[in-house]
């Protein structure tokens, strides 16, 4: 047994004393930032992408939702342009002014308003999907891959504001257009933190053909106040 008694005073010889274990410790005080320094730079990149895609995908889902809403609110009411603007012409026939009835006005928007919140408030939390590779921003991953799940609410209350605009419909005709825009605080739910967003929605609330020449100062109309 002479010989196995050798080997082992040899192998005991060759083993590092106590190296192992220090190694390993310096390896990981190495490692440990040189990750962190890799998930920083990683996030760095890829989540002002994760952000813009986001904010798009939450600006479609937003203005579908409130399309929806002020499009069955108008249809319920059955609501005309007549209901909204009237025309005063003189013994000619000739157009004189255009009025809007602010009052009815200023009550639609605060009625949409309404609407529009209870219906995000009975979503609650919107919820994405942002596939891996769109945040690549290379064309051949774009939508591929698992999904990074983001969710967005709506926070505080919507701003309404009527616009009114005036086109060409014909030889002497003229298209009259009444549009609320419609703006809803959102926050944007986001690994690193949250983002803070809002979802602009556009809609058609009126319009009328009129016959005959509108004249430069067409329009009593004041902007109603936001809301």
């Amino acid at each position: 047994m002479e010989w196995l008694a050798r080997m082992r005073r040899r192998w005991r010889a060759r083993r590092p004393h106590g190296g192992g274990r220090g190694g390993w410790m310096a390896s990981l005080a190495l490692g440990a930032p040189l990750a962190a320094l890799c998930v920083g730079l990683l996030e760095a990149r890829l989540r002002p992408m994760a952000v813009t895609i986001a904010q798009a995908q939450l600006q479609s889902d937003a203005a579908r939702l409130v399309e929806r809403c002020v499009t069955e609110d108008l249809a319920e009411r059955g609501l005309t342009y007549a209901e909204l603007v009237s025309i005063q012409r003189d013994a000619s026939g000739a157009i004189v002014s255009l009025t809007t009835d602010m009052a009815a006005m200023n009550l639609l928007r605060a009625e949409l308003v309404e609407r529009v919140l209870d219906a995000l408030e009975g979503v609650g939390v919107l919820q994405l999907r942002i596939p891996l590779g769109s945040l690549l921003d290379l064309d051949v991953l774009w939508g591929l891959g698992p999904s990074l799940k983001v969710h967005a609410m709506a926070v505080g209350t919507a701003d309404a504001r009527f616009s009114s605009s005036f086109s060409e419909a014909g030889v002497n005709q003229t298209l009259h257009r009444i549009e609320l825009e419609l703006t809803v605080p959102m926050t944007l739910l986001l690994p690193g933190g949250p983002v803070e967003t809002e979802s602009v929605t556009r809609l058609c609330v009126a319009e009328t053909v009129i016959v005959g020449r509108v004249p430069d100062a067409y329009l009593q109309m004041e902007r109603p106040g936001g809301g």
